[in-house]
């Protein structure tokens, strides 16, 4: 009995970490459009925070309109056409 009780108490704890874990990772929002040579593409990606989640819309945008290395990190250091971030 008292085995059980353990098992389902570490189970709940595991269950609350996996919960809290979940949702610190998404706890900004943010959807940057990204043009360049007449192309356009959005990306909204959900981060820990307000500036990861900024960096990584920007890369997702920048990906879809950019072809290779050297394009893509331009892009990602230019201003994007839009950005809207929200806390989740």
């Amino acid at each position: 009995m008292k085995q059980a009780i353990l098992v389902l108490l570490a189970a709940g704890a595991f269950a609350a970490l996996a919960f809290y874990q979940l949702q610190a990772e998404g706890a900004f929002e943010c959807e940057a459009c990204m043009e360049l040579e007449g192309r356009r593409a959005c990306g909204s990606v959900a981060a820990p925070t307000r500036n990861e989640a900024r960096a990584r819309a920007v890369s997702h945008a920048c990906g879809i309109v950019t072809t290779g290395v050297t394009r893509t990190l331009e892009c990602e250091r230019s201003t994007p056409a839009s950005l809207v971030c929200k806390e989740r």
